[in-house]
């Protein structure tokens, strides 16, 4: 499960790579002040931050299960191309971003399965920022302003590219408009299944050593290396 959550993040993030910018729909006046607002501190965090560590809680709700599942775990990331999505709850799972590969390790199963993902990584590591930039984003999803409560703003993106659509009918973010942090990021897919992160205790640009990338393989573990495939990730 934390599997397909991540490869829909990744997807949703790197489809835009070939997509041109289409015609929007012109939102009202005080609600496009307020988005390019929000967007413009939300890029101004994002190009502020070189190191990363927060916080997160996934909660898959999913048709085939009967309440949804929670996990729990912590991203950390460095800038250009190192990234760690490490859970610790219910039970321990990694995905690491380096050297070109996608390293995906359960320690239950005793596998790791490798990814190549070199022509795509420095593309991740950024979006893994979760400040992400979304003017880049906007290329193929139209962004729309849903409100704001206390802090928290709500935006909403639908994609407008063909192949999108197939798999994702819309991204929520919901942004601490003080910070530009997100507080939440929910993937809605086509069929209705749901996949949320929400975020806590941000460190910003914390001193990071290789140490903090370091996944500890067992003698012997089976490792599976196969090319990035964004249709059928994760095959056997």
């Amino acid at each position: 499960m934390a599997r397909r959550a991540l490869w829909l993040l990744f997807l949703a993030l790197l489809l835009p790579l070939a997509a041109k910018d289409p015609p929007r729909p012109v939102p009202a006046a005080e609600d496009a002040k307020k988005l390019e607002a929000l967007l413009d501190k939300m890029n101004t965090v994002q190009k502020g931050l070189q190191t990363l560590r927060v916080s997160f809680v996934q909660t898959n709700h999913f048709r085939m299960l009967s309440k949804p599942q929670v996990l729990k775990g912590v991203l950390t990331l460095r800038k250009p191309d190192t990234a760690l999505y490490k859970y610790t709850s219910p039970s321990p799972l990694y995905f690491l971003v380096k050297d070109g590969d996608l390293l995906v390790y359960d320690p239950k199963d005793k596998k790791v399965l490798v990814q190549d993902i070199r022509r795509h990584q420095s593309r991740i590591v950024r979006y893994l920022g979760v400040g992400q930039p979304l003017d880049e984003l906007r290329q193929a999803f139209e962004v729309s302003w849903q409100g704001q409560e206390g802090r928290t703003a709500h935006l909403v993106l639908a994609p407008t590219k063909y192949r999108m659509k197939r798999k994702i009918s819309a991204l929520n973010f919901w942004v601490n408009a003080e910070t530009g942090y997100l507080d939440a990021f929910e993937i809605v897919e086509l069929e209705g299944d749901r996949i949320r992160f929400d975020f806590a205790q941000w460190e910003a640009n914390p001193a990071l050593t290789e140490e903090a990338f370091k996944v500890e393989l067992p003698p012997g573990v089976k490792v599976q290396r196969q090319l990035a495939d964004f249709d059928e990730p994760f095959k056997p």
